[in-house]
């Protein structure tokens, strides 16, 4: 171990950034704990944003013992920036090197969510109107008289995911719990019994109070009932099967539900609304991994209040896409513990998708979405990140109460808790992917951070984690990917690690790197020093 205080010197970089302290500190509503180590630099020693005086600048380290030494790219702009305009490495040596560290695999993957056709639909829509919200008010396809057990209804849905071909197919009410009624459909290859609707049904009723909570309501939920009048959430159980034969969705929400068959039919829009509040989910799901099917209930319950509360209050459609998938994602991390889903637990999307994440985040940038696990992963990543260091459980919900949508609501929430904007909050993401455990100054970004949040009766928690326990996908690699010196173009709103694997890894001695200024503006430079695991 190192001397305590031991200087390290940037001799051609002057020290830019002071010390922060931990933004979400002091707060009445969050509690943090910090994992206590033993680090011997300051922030101000370990992290260092590269301002250019000139079309270059050298940068000597000097007393490196056993140290890492990376770069981070930062793009701050909602734009691809090509590799010519990032900056570039020119040289990089020093007077001793070691090899790096083993790592281990992992090879673990879950179905993706949601359907394609159901994020294009709410983000391309108009804004609804209020004389047309009241005209719908009055068109009721399903009847208003509560469910009884045994009963059969008809659905519309689609004969083969993704297809666009809609069929009128019965199901039957197999249970019926105080927030939720399980549907579960007649022809269903496997059948799901009534205990297991009924397990589901109470695994509901756990998950949608602490979402209500923390989120706020689907639609009619503050008045105690929906588009179809019933006060229940209606969640239908079948086979998706998609255009391959296969079933490799676990489930979704599709907003086309809130709008009366008239009003889809005069858009020219050529699917079916069962007008009702309604979730779909795949019955394989459950009897393959019934915590994933868990999850996914959260993860939906998430984009069906977001809807309500983003579009149908505000009056205007099109929340982006990321910022929808974000806030599932944060809630999935939040309350699956408190319904049994521990952060340990395979199926916690600490487990589930940062491995994706640590392989893939030059991927995906944080404000753009595709449907990969790759953009499912970033958005995840992101999110856990930005409670962990600002501000905890109250941030997201914060943003879901907040009258925004986008970068405008995370930063109108940051500011709220935390004081900062967005693009200041990304401009120290690629901390949180360096630091964690021992190797961490005081003040630096981190996800290794538990921080809680009490919030009406319930206390949420975001459990902190070592960045570098965790394996990545499919690479022999712990920790996040490192990428040697080199162009690289950049997403939207993303981050890149680079280093030098032989000589700037686990490094002792000086080093010197000479570094080009970027032509993009909106690239910014940071110099990272970790103290190698010993």
């Amino acid at each position: 171990m190192k001397k305590i205080f031991k200087k390290l010197y940037f001799l051609s970089l002057p020290l830019l950034l002071p010390a922060l302290a931990v933004f979400a500190a002091g707060l009445s509503s969050c509690q943090s704990d910090l994992a206590a180590g033993g680090f011997s630099r300051t922030y101000r020693e370990s992290v260092q944003k590269v301002r250019f005086t000139d079309d270059s600048v050298v940068l000597n380290i000097d007393k490196l013992d056993q140290d890492d030494v990376f770069l981070l790219r930062v793009n701050t702009s909602g734009l691809l920036v090509p590799a010519a305009n990032t900056g570039r490495v020119q040289s990089a040596r020093v007077t001793e090197e070691e090899a790096p560290r083993p790592s281990y695999a992992y090879n673990q993957q879950t179905p993706p969510r949601g359907h394609p056709a159901a994020r294009r639909f709410t983000s391309e829509l108009p804004p609804i109107g209020e004389e047309t919200l009241r005209s719908m008010s009055a068109s009721v396809r399903r009847p208003s008289v509560p469910a009884r057990l045994g009963e059969q209804r008809y659905f519309w849905v689609e004969d083969l995911f993704g297809s666009g071909r809609f069929i009128d197919k019965p199901a039957t009410l197999k249970a019926a719990g105080r927030h939720g009624n399980i549907w579960v459909m007649n022809d269903n290859w496997r059948e799901i019994s009534t205990i297991d609707a009924q397990i589901i049904a109470e695994k509901f009723d756990l998950i949608y109070p602490l979402s209500a909570n923390l989120l706020g309501f689907e639609f009619g939920g503050f008045s105690g009932g929906g588009r179809d009048k019933d006060p229940k959430i209606q969640i239908l159980m079948y086979d998706i099967i998609d255009m391959s034969g296969s079933s490799s969705i676990a489930g979704y929400f599709w907003s086309k539900d809130f709008f009366p068959q008239s009003f889809l039919d005069s858009a020219g829009l050529n699917i079916k609304t069962n007008l009702a509040e309604i979730f779909y989910l795949n019955a394989s799901t459950y009897f393959a991994s019934p915590d994933f099917l868990y999850t996914t209930l959260i993860h939906e319950l998430q984009h069906m209040i977001n809807f309500n509360m983003k579009d149908v209050m505000l009056n205007r459609m099109g929340t982006p896409l990321w910022y929808n998938e974000m806030l599932s994602a944060m809630a999935e991390d939040v309350i699956s513990p408190l319904i049994g889903v521990a952060a340990t637990n395979r199926f916690h999307p600490t487990q589930d998708r940062m491995p994706i994440f640590l392989e893939n985040y030059n991927l995906a940038g944080v404000t753009e979405w595709d449907f990969t696990l790759e953009h499912y992963a970033m958005l995840y990543a992101f999110g856990a990140y930005l409670m962990r260091n600002y501000g905890g459980p109250a941030l997201l919900s914060e943003i879901l109460a907040n009258r925004k949508t986008g970068i405008d609501s995370v930063t109108a929430a940051l500011q709220k808790l935390a004081g900062v904007t967005f693009e200041q909050a990304l401009s120290r993401f690629g901390e949180a992917m360096i630091y964690s455990g021992e190797a961490m100054p005081a003040g630096a970004m981190s996800f290794d951070r538990t921080v809680s949040s009490r919030i009406g009766n319930f206390i949420y928690t975001a459990h902190g984690f070592d960045i570098w326990a965790i394996r990545q996908r499919r690479e022999n690699v712990m920790g996040p990917a490192i990428f040697e010196f080199g162009s690289r173009d950049m997403r939207p709103h993303s981050i890149l690690l680079q280093s030098h694997r032989r000589i700037l890894r686990n490094a002792s001695g000086s080093a010197s790197i000479r570094l080009e200024r970027p032509n993009d503006a909106a690239i910014e430079l940071y110099l990272l020093l970790r103290e190698a695991d010993r």
